[in-house]
């Protein structure tokens, strides 16, 4: 390749990211509806970051919840993020990119994973580990809010062996812990990567809260009653207390069941409890993971799937949703939904 077509080259991609940026500055209209860290707080910060694609590629942007525009924050022509592992507010993020996630035979797989890390304010991108090819992988914060890292790829030296890998990076980026598990899948079988982390007692211990069959009930420290507060239609996912035990929030999800084949899937549910109160103030059900984060005094989730995803901004004061972020390509707050 000549030097000349390399520059051609090169001023291609520049115009690309241009029109990236102009691109969201221009991006559809964000229509509000009428009517430190994941839990609640005074914090004043009217930023947050979640995904959305671009020319058939996925990247990182901000969002701005007062001038209700968005903003690319990590974009590139020959990358794809997978999965954005964030939390507002003091702490910086990281995301995963991959060339490909698909199957090969009966077990998923994945190729050229890399993983990036965004300082906490934004000013500095950078690649900080080049996973390569693998079978499934997950990423989550662990106790100290560090980066935890977990993936599985088979072992190169015996077929029926499958090696397990957990990586763990501190807020800068550097890699401080990694430990390897290698498993027989003909005796054990396939391992499964770690389930999220969830807690069913509060931070203080005055709240907790029981699932009987499909019912899900809240328990108070100070006596033996049990508080009634929904049915769930799906298997519980994820619970987060907020810091002044003030709230409690509650996902469910299911992407097997019969609906995930008609138009309107009914894969999940999220479900807002005033421990106050004693009521739920905002049920939300239908499509989509519902993933999910509180900013100040606003619940933010995603819902639906593909290019009907979108990301609803509830007041958790008001008891409603007043914004909803509507990119033509979908969007999610971890990965973009797909079924």
């Amino acid at each position: 390749m000549t030097i000349f077509s390399l520059k051609i080259i090169s001023v291609f991609f520049l115009i690309l990211l241009c029109a990236a940026c102009n691109d969201s500055v221009k991006n559809e209209k964000q229509n509000g509806t009428n009517g430190d860290g994941d839990t609640l707080s005074t914090n004043k910060t009217n930023t947050f970051l979640f995904l959305t694609e671009w020319f058939d590629k996925v990247g990182v942007y901000k969002y701005d919840l007062s001038r209700k525009k968005y903003l690319p924050v990590w974009w590139h022509p020959r990358e794809n993020v997978v999965m954005l592992v964030y939390k507002p507010v003091r702490h910086p993020a990281y995301f995963l990119t991959s060339d490909k996630i698909g199957t090969r035979g009966n077990f998923p797989s994945f190729s050229g994973l890399k993983l990036f890390n965004i300082s906490q304010d934004l000013s500095e991108i950078k690649q900080i580990d080049d996973i390569g090819d693998g079978i499934q992988f997950t990423a989550r914060w662990n106790d100290d809010d560090n980066l935890e890292l977990i993936y599985t790829s088979n072992d190169l030296s015996i077929a029926s062996y499958v090696n397990q890998y957990t990586r763990v990076y501190d807020h800068y980026g550097k890699l401080y812990d990694s430990a390897i598990k290698t498993f027989d899948i003909q005796k054990s079988g396939f391992p499964e990567l770690v389930p999220p982390r969830n807690s069913t007692i509060s931070p203080t211990g005055k709240f907790g809260i029981s699932l009987k069959s499909d019912s899900l009930f809240l328990k108070t420290a100070s006596n033996d009653s049990l508080e009634f507060i929904t049915v769930l239609k799906h298997n519980l996912n994820k619970i987060k207390w907020s810091d002044d035990e003030e709230y409690l929030f509650i996902s469910t999800l299911d992407l097997n069941n019969e609906t995930v084949k008609t138009k309107n899937p009914e894969t999940s549910e999220l479900f807002i409890y005033s421990l106050t109160a004693d009521s739920l103030i905002g049920v939300f059900g239908g499509a989509g993971v519902k993933n999910f984060f509180t900013l100040g005094d606003l619940l933010i989730f995603d819902d639906g799937f593909a290019n009907n995803s979108v990301i609803n901004i509830f007041d958790i004061k008001e008891k409603k949703i007043i914004d909803v972020i509507k990119p033509r390509d979908g969007c999610g707050l971890v990965y973009i939904p797909q079924l």
